[in-house]
């Protein structure tokens, strides 16, 4: 039988490791920004704000129920007709 080595190190070369994320975790004072500012700005405007992506901030959004939606949008709002 032959006899099995361990393979030398590659000298010079790095082993590829997986790209780390850099996760901050939400402070209090970052969840009372968001919501400060939620219903107010829109989501993209909010993640710039708090230097986090739109996911991150719709996701904690969702976790502290907190509605993003802006009030000046009519999506589903029917138009009042005045009768004479």
């Amino acid at each position: 039988m032959a006899k099995k080595t361990a393979r030398p190190a590659r000298a010079g070369k790095k082993t590829k490791s997986k790209s780390k994320r850099s996760i901050a975790g939400w402070t209090p004072a970052d969840e009372q920004k968001l919501r400060k500012l939620a219903g107010k700005m829109s989501t993209p405007k909010i993640a710039k704000a708090l230097n986090r992506s739109v996911a991150a901030v719709t996701f904690k959004a969702f976790a502290l129920r907190l509605s993003l939606r802006l009030p000046s949008s009519n999506r589903g709002r029917r138009l009042k007709v005045s009768k004479r």
